[in-house]
């Protein structure tokens, strides 16, 4: 074998699932239908749930011997619940998927791949799927054949599909749990690669992801990333994270200014109207928050 080539032993899969009723049944039968030939757990961490998902995890661990549930006693953020998956999961190979969003069969064979050669991965993220045309209006699809680069500094993955060896989520500190909502994800693979890891992307680990489903609960999701920025230039500025540009500032108010009819308008039109709005206002909120301008 090849030095290079990592052998592969346990997987896990870990989940964070709050009030996740009406979804996390679709996820779990998606994993199950997984083409990954060897073994594999899948830890859902539950996350403070008020409606039935805890009773819906109990009959689904009856038929599916690889699912175990961590109850968290109160709602906690999304890292915090990451964390606590990885501190349960005895697997090498760590993946992270969400309980509203469904994998494909080839999610779970695609990131372990990459993971022999690299320590972290992304996957795809398909929108089409599982999203009304307004959800798309708000937030349309991307192509899916590289990391994400919101910010024109360093790649990253989703959250929602991902992969990272647990000898390197342990060496990092596990991901830092001051980011509840928002830039989670990001910090923790900036981190990584700051710290000399390489990233990697398989295009053939895809997540179809769930949107917001109205454009109220859309622009409330947009306002918390929004609000996180600053957060990540608080902490990453001093490492070449570039600060917003006052003219894309400037461009992204007047388009919103010009297109205000939209809110009277169409469906679609509000929804990617009220998006940017709340994205650009969460900026605004975080930066006086964290005292460092990134609008």
């Amino acid at each position: 074998m090849n030095g290079n080539v990592r052998p592969v032993g346990l997987v896990s899969v870990v989940m964070p699932a709050r009030n996740a009723e009406l979804t996390i049944a679709t996820q779990l039968a998606a994993l199950r239908r997984q083409t990954y030939p060897d073994l594999w757990e899948l830890i859902v961490v539950e996350n403070g749930s008020s409606d039935g998902t805890r009773a819906l995890l109990r009959s689904w661990q009856q038929s599916m011997p690889q699912l175990r549930v961590v109850d968290v006693a109160g709602a906690c953020g999304v890292n915090r619940a990451r964390n606590i998956g990885c501190r349960c999961a005895h697997g090498d190979f760590v993946l992270c998927c969400d309980a509203d969003d469904v994998v494909a069969p080839g999610w779970m064979a695609g990131l372990v791949d990459v993971l022999r050669t690299s320590p972290a991965v992304g996957g795809a993220l398909e929108r089409r799927l599982l999203n009304a045309r307004v959800a798309l209006a708000a937030r349309p699809p991307k192509e899916a054949d590289a990391l994400l680069d919101t910010f024109g500094f360093l790649p990253y993955p989703a959250g929602a599909n991902c992969g990272f060896h647990k000898e390197l989520w342990s060496r990092l500190g596990g991901f830092d749990e001051s980011y509840r909502y928002g830039s989670d994800d990001v910090e923790f693979f900036w981190r990584a690669q700051l710290a000399g890891y390489r990233l990697a992307f398989s295009p053939h680990a895809v997540v179809h992801y769930r949107l917001r489903g109205d454009a109220r609960a859309i622009a409330r999701q947009l306002y918390r990333y929004g609000r996180s920025h600053p957060k990540l230039y608080q902490d990453f500025a001093g490492h070449g994270m570039p600060s917003s540009r006052p003219g894309d500032v400037a461009r992204a108010w007047w388009r919103m200014l010009v297109h205000a009819p939209d809110l009277v308008g169409s469906a679609d039109g509000r929804a990617a109207w009220m998006a940017q709005f709340a994205l650009r206002v969460g900026r605004i909120v975080g930066s006086a928050r964290y005292r460092r301008c990134y609008l």
